[in-house]
């Protein structure tokens, strides 16, 4: 079982992203995540206007959303929409994805 919380974005302040790994990482990490992916990003197949990337792995699609939802990741995101502009996302792993559909969280408007 596993979690994914994805970002796709465009860095919009070059001065101030360096500051939002060591402050992001912590909070990660409280939450029992993994930095997978850190990098910019070329798209191979379809357009895409975002440059960069970032994954978190977690043990499971909850303990995602969890994190995602932390009021450490709220504040952390007042930050960040100054210094990236993108999406994020929080995604199941294979295995957890038929039980995740199955709950209408993808379809479900109340559900973040």
């Amino acid at each position: 079982m596993a979690g994914y919380v994805l970002h796709h974005y465009n860095i919009i302040d070059r001065s101030r992203i360096e500051e939002l790994g060591p402050r992001s990482l912590p909070i990660v990490e409280k939450y029992g995540g993994d930095l997978v992916v850190a990098s910019p990003m070329k798209t191979l197949a379809g357009p895409s206007s975002y440059t960069n990337m970032v994954m978190y792995r977690f043990e499971s699609f909850e303990a995602a959303l969890t994190f995602y939802n932390s009021e450490e990741m709220i504040e952390l995101r007042k930050f960040s929409s100054q210094v990236i502009e993108g999406f994020a996302t929080v995604v199941p792993g294979h295995s957890e994805t038929e039980s995740v559909v199955k709950s209408g969280y993808f379809t479900s408007e109340a559900v973040s």
